[in-house]
């Protein structure tokens, strides 16, 4: 009977999310049989800095579900050493999907069920080690490329899939103390030697982790009191000028608890990073002091409620976008044709027309709805309803249809999925990748300066 039950919790868990799994692909080449997307229950990883040889290795721990039969996907864009399933050696490759993105395949054939995961690499982006036997390392993520999220650090999952992580992080061979701000549990066990816990919502674009030397960067810390009473952790920590950080910051959240609720989050890290513009993570940003209040827009859109793909990370960009635009109404004779969310089902990073004709559509839902309320309202009920769970275009949509009573078919279909356009009409993807004043695509220099 325990046996059954599991079965039936398994199939209810895996239903529950069918709506959000990529369908299976070929693996080309000549090779028979299905790469299938799997589902990720939990995740572990053992990172160890050695100083000595300035080397960070990583050693993870997956357990996944298989939904059918197939060839499982998972990501992890660094080379994996000695991977195993179930304790046994296999072998994995890289997948391409022709001009959208790539992952790893095992190259294993399994039935549906429950598996182990488990393989070794090294850590080499954003990682920086001096003269003086010391290390600073981060988690910079970018929703703007393929394949930019944890996988450019650690094996992972795609954003349609939330499971629990837990990483152990040590220090070895370290003459001072170091500190780790990430918006995860942590436990320090020991000098150097950290436990963090995840929450089972977070998914491959949730996770901040900046490690560093105790002391390298002037930082604030207090507690945040939310409008609904709670005591929040309230951390920020600059070479800027922290005061200025702080009155933003304190400012922002209080017009985003009126407008949208309760800070969802059991953290506020905030990091004034500098170098223009600014990333997004699960109550968490790194940010310069103009996109702050854009950035902690997305603890509510974005790493709130969450895309489950790149075809709906145009959400929270319009969303944030408008926001910052002082929520501005538009007539639909202000709309451009897209294909926002028309894309590749495949398709990982978010298309940044979001930035400019993503945010006046949604002006322009304010504008059509004003008379129930308008867009501002539907979208706290939105938050409210969806929180901590993905979300597709489709679903919003059907979301709005609902709340409304109305069929934006004929809007969407113009200007988010494009299926009333020409091909010549459509800026391509890649032409949106230049930078813009938000998300400014930043160098691999710059980068590692703000370690």
């Amino acid at each position: 009977m325990v046996k059954l039950f599991g079965v039936i919790a398994l199939f209810c868990a895996l239903n529950s999310f069918a709506i959000y799994f990529p369908p299976s692909i070929d693996r080309g080449e000549g090779r028979s049989g299905k790469a299938v997307f799997v589902d990720f229950l939990s995740a572990n990883y053992k990172i160890t800095y050695d100083l000595g040889n300035k080397k960070v290795w990583a050693k993870s721990l997956i357990t996944f579900i298989m939904p059918s039969s197939g060839f499982p996907l998972f990501d992890l864009v660094p080379e994996p050493k000695n991977v195993k399933l179930n304790g046994k050696d296999v072998t994995s490759s890289l997948l391409p999907f022709p001009n959208v993105t790539t992952m790893r395949v095992v190259d294993s054939y399994l039935e549906n069920g429950e598996y182990t995961l488990e393989m070794e690499h090294e850590i080499t982006a954003n990682v920086k080690f001096s003269f003086g036997n010391e290390v600073r390392s981060a988690f910079w993520t970018d929703d703007l490329h393929d394949r930019g999220f944890l996988e450019l650090y650690l094996p992972s999952n795609l954003e349609y899939d939330q499971y629990a992580m837990e990483i152990e992080v040590k220090v070895e061979g370290a003459s001072k103390d170091y500190d780790l701000i990430t918006n995860g549990a942590i436990e320090k066990r020991g000098t150097n030697d950290f436990n963090v816990k995840y929450p089972e919502y977070f998914n491959a674009s949730s996770i901040y982790y900046h490690l560093m030397p105790s002391g390298a960067i002037p930082k604030i810390e207090e507690k945040y009191t939310t409008i609904d009473g709670r005591e929040v952790p309230l951390i920020i920590y600059s070479n800027g000028t922290l005061l200025l950080y702080k009155q933003k910051a304190l400012a922002t959240l209080g017009e985003l608890e009126k407008d949208y609720g309760p800070w969802p989050h059991k953290k506020i890290i905030i990091y004034g990073g500098g170098y223009g513009g600014g990333m997004e993570y699960c109550g968490a940003t790194e940010t310069d002091l103009n996109s702050l209040g854009h950035e902690l827009t997305h603890s509510y859109f974005a790493r709130g409620v969450m895309p489950a793909q790149g075809n709906s990370g145009w959400i929270d960009e319009a969303m944030a976008s408008w926001r910052d635009g002082g929520y501005q109404q538009y007539s639909q004779d202000n709309l451009t044709a897209t294909r926002m969310a028309g894309h590749s089902v495949y398709q990982r990073q978010t298309d940044g027309a979001a930035y400019s004709s993503g945010m006046r559509f949604l002006g322009h839902l304010d504008q059509k709805f004003s008379a129930q309320g308008g867009l501002k309202k539907f979208m706290r009920f939105y938050f409210e309803k969806n929180l901590f769970n993905p979300y597709l275009t489709q679903t919003f949509e059907q979301d709005l249809d609902s709340y409304f009573a109305t069929d934006l078919g004929v809007l969407f279909g113009r200007y988010i999925y494009g299926t009333s356009m020409d091909d010549g009409s459509y800026l391509p993807l890649k032409s949106f990748k230049s930078d813009n004043p938000v998300h400014r695509i930043r160098s691999k220099s710059e980068l590692l300066e703000l370690l």
